[in-house]
This record gives C-alpha cells, sequence and structure tokens, in this order.
C-alpha cells in the first residue's frame, strides 16, 4: 500500500535507509538536503519504506503543484527493489489530488517509458574519471585541446578559496548580460545557498575559481559529490573575458586532479546546444533520463498554463 505522508509524520532513519539501499541513492532525496530545500515537503511510502517518492511541494494562486526544487539534479522513486513502469503509474495514482500538477526529474533507475506520456527524456553527459588523465584528455575535441591552450597562455590560475556565493554572483551577471530569461528568483538563490552550505559542512563541495594574473576572478564552479558520482553543480564566467576561456581550464585543471579516482563526473544537462557541445568535447558521453510532467487536475489547466509561462 502506498500512502502519502506530511513532512512530520516521515521517519527519517527509515526514509534515508531506503534512499540509501536504491541503486540510484542521492543527496538530492535524502532527508536533510530536502528539508533545507523545501521545508514542508510530503512524501509517498510504499508499506514499510520499501519504496518512496519525495513530493516538494509549493502553492501558487492558490493551486498546491510538486516541483523539482532548483539544482536539484535527481529525484523520483527510490527503492532497493527494481522500479517498473507499473510502480511508476502506481505511485502517481497514490499523488493527492490537492496537488494539480508534478514536474520532477526522475532518477535513472526509473524505465525511460515511464515518462511517456506524462513527460519527457532529458539529456546530459558524463565522463568516467577512473583513468589516467593522458587517456581522458586524448577524448577531447580538437576545439577544447585549443581552448585550453589558449587559456594557459593567460597564466590561469586555480583558485580554491572562493565561495558558492561567488559563483553565484558570475552566474547571475552572465545570465544577465546575455539577456536570457532567468526562471531563478532571489529566493531560489538563497535556497541553493542553505543547501550548498549543508553540502560543504558535510566535506561533500569543491568550490574552484579561476584567476587572471591581474587577480580578477574570470569564472567559478562548485562541484557536488553525492557517492560515486561528482556533479558539475553551478558555474558562472565573467564575460568580459571570456576570450579567456577559463571554463576550459577550470574543467580540464579538475578532471586532472581527480583523474584515476572511482567517480564519475555529471555535467548535469543541459538542453542548450552551445552548452551540451561544452560537455561532450571533453570526451563526456551522452544520456537520457526521464522527466515527469503530469496534470493531475484538469480543471486547472487554464491557470497552470498561465504560471508556466510567467513564472
Amino acid at each position: 500500500m502506498i500512502r502519502f505522508y506530511r513532512h512530520e509524520e516521515i521517519d527519517r532513519t527509515r526514509w534515508d535507509a531506503c534512499v540509501e539501499a536504491s541503486p540510484a541513492a542521492t543527496l538530492f532525496a535524502s532527508f536533510d538536503f530536502l528539508s533545507v530545500a523545501n521545508p514542508e515537503w510530503a512524501a509517498l511510502v510504499e508499506d514499510d519504506y520499501t519504496a518512496v517518492m519525495p513530493l516538494p511541494w509549493r502553492s501558487k494562486f492558490g493551486m498546491k503543484y510538486v516541483y523539482n526544487p532548483f539544482y536539484f539534479s535527481r529525484l523520483g522513486i527510490f527503492s532497493a527493489e527494481a522500479v517498473t513502469c507499473k510502480k511508476v503509474a502506481e505511485f502517481l495514482q497514490a499523488v493527492p489530488k490537492s496537488f494539480v500538477s508534478i514536474d520532477m526529474n526522475l532518477n535513472e533507475s526509473v524505465p525511460d517509458e515511464a515518462s511517456v506520456p506524462n513527460g519527457h527524456l532529458k539529456v546530459s553527459h558524463r565522463l568516467d574519471l577512473n583513468q589516467p588523465y593522458e587517456v581522458i584528455c586524448k577524448g577531447y575535441g580538437s576545439n577544447h585541446k585549443r581552448n585550453i591552450k589558449a587559456a594557459r597562455a593567460f597564466g590561469l590560475v586555480i583558485n580554491e578559496s572562493i565561495y558558492a556565493e561567488d559563483v553565484i554572483t558570475l552566474y547571475r551577471g552572465s545570465r544577465r548580460g546575455s539577456g536570457k530569461n532567468v526562471r531563478m528568483q532571489d529566493g531560489d538563490y538563497d535556497i541553493f545557498l542553505e543547501v550548498c552550505e549543508l553540502a560543504r559542512q558535510r566535506g561533500l563541495t569543491d568550490v574552484w575559481g579561476v584567476r587572471d594574473s591581474d587577480g580578477i576572478l574570470l569564472a567559478g564552479a562548485v562541484f557536488l559529490r553525492d557517492y560515486d558520482r561528482v556533479w558539475f553543480w553551478a558555474s558562472g564566467r565573467e564575460e568580459e573575458r571570456a576570450d579567456r576561456k577559463a571554463m576550459f581550464f577550470l574543467m580540464d585543471e579538475y578532471i586532472q586532479q581527480h583523474a584515476q579516482q572511482p567517480l564519475v563526473l555529471d555535467f548535469n544537462g543541459s538542453s542548450t546546444e552551445s552548452v551540451a557541445r561544452f560537455y561532450a568535447g571533453f570526451g563526456s558521453q551522452r544520456y537520457t533520463f526521464p522527466a515527469l510532467s503530469v496534470l493531475c487536475n484538469s480543471w486547472a489547466k487554464p491557470l497552470l498554463h498561465l504560471y508556466r509561462k510567467i513564472k
């Protein structure tokens, strides 16, 4: 039987044990990470925590909806047992009708077919770091090799003494200057930084910056160590000096330092073609994972369509 639990009803010990037993275990589904990102999160729990599904939620225009917190790469159903399309359907059927919609990235233990017709497949790239750097860099694209060489000619240096706030400042500045639509609000950035701080306190983040000979911060990135995976979690660059290719330099240095470790570097997206080319140029492999986009109440469709358009 699948039951709906409010946040205060969830047994955190059993919850985390269930998530950790899943082949798709991730920090994003842990009790503490969810509680920082969305203190009122709810969940679906099957039997005695044999399978669980977090339901982070918000309310807008009087409508409650399940959403994927920004920078939470994977959620979905977690279980030591195989997650089938039938299991996904059973969990979706158990979502209370008080939620008008569900938008969520699913983990890779969920079959791709589970996203149809309720969602779509998203794309990411990953690189196996458990091999010598000399082998990894042979897989770099020729354009990436040229950009890394050009970056080194500027005398760039890695700075590991920056903060997640510095990376977000770079990111927001570059997005604002590009004219691109930024859907994150101030509160979303604040929440992300709170989650970053939780991860930092547990020794799970690497925050790297790149400075030039004048000490100017040209680029920065936050990496999150999540079991045997490292997420390229957040990044930003200084647009006026983009010609110095600081992000190419940063990524190459990170790969060098972590080569021959039993880790997978996950670039965490993206559907943007130019960004995907940047990831693929480091020899990473493209893969897909399912995402849900479910309308639970047809009466709310006009309002929900308006909200998604303006949020």
